[in-house]
């Protein structure tokens, strides 16, 4: 993924901050805007939180539901869409493929009318490990 081009295409400015904040973002899992400042603290939180609005909208960043209190995100791969399970003991997220279940999420949206902006499917529980007495 090209930060330049997806910013330009969107008419965005290519910053030399968004392009090191895309740089450390594309080497997580799943992150905070906390470890982005944690990474960054030259930059504003402000700052931050505009450049992570910014991914959002064009569709570099996705919002991840974990039950958690903070918003955690990940880069959006279209090609590579996958969905979280977590674990409620030791906090071990692991990811699946839902191009099944996206596909059923987004027939249902049209047969009702609903058109999707975002949309994130997250599973809590306990893993194989923690679930061993």
């Amino acid at each position: 993924m090209n930060i330049e081009t997806i910013l330009k295409s969107h008419k965005k400015s290519v910053t030399e901050e968004r392009k090191e904040i895309f740089s450390f973002v594309q080497t997580k899992h799943i992150f905070t805007a906390q470890e982005i400042s944690e990474n960054f603290p030259n930059l504003g939180r402000a700052s931050i939180f505009r450049t992570i609005r910014l991914f959002l909208e064009i569709w570099i960043l996705r919002r991840l539901t974990l039950g958690e209190r903070s918003e955690t995100y990940e880069v959006n791969e279209i090609e590579h869409h996958h969905e979280h399970f977590k674990c409620t003991i030791c906090q071990m997220i692991t990811s699946f493929e839902s191009n099944s279940i996206c596909k059923k999420i987004f027939e249902e949206a049209k047969k009702q009318g609903f058109i999707i902006q975002e949309h994130s499917l997250s599973i809590l529980g306990k893993c194989q490990k923690c679930s061993l007495p």
